[in-house]
């Protein structure tokens, strides 16, 4: 696991993430897939729910709720990461 720490790097890690070619082949996954699979390398992984697509991940020690099924398509990372950051900033401000 590489640990991010600061909200500027997870831009830069879903990037790297999307490039790398040692992992399957992102587009055999779910979208659920795709999000557990990344948050899984690059952060603390507390519970995942597949059924209900919940991932809570722990973050700069805090731990955040995140439900992937309102997550736009992992591979559009314009969305994907406007979306990702406003769940981190709003969690985080509550």
């Amino acid at each position: 696991m590489k640990t991010v720490y600061v909200i500027d790097d997870i831009q830069r890690v879903y990037a790297e993430f999307l490039k790398n070619k040692h992992y399957p082949k992102l587009e055999s996954l779910s979208n659920w897939g795709k999000n557990r699979f990344f948050f899984s390398l690059y952060f603390r992984l507390i519970e995942d729910w597949h059924h209900t697509e919940q991932i809570v991940i722990e973050f700069n020690r805090q731990f955040y709720s995140l439900d992937t099924g309102s997550a736009p398509d992992f591979m559009d990372a314009e969305k994907y990461m406007a979306w990702l950051r406003d769940e981190l900033e709003h969690q985080y401000a509550c």
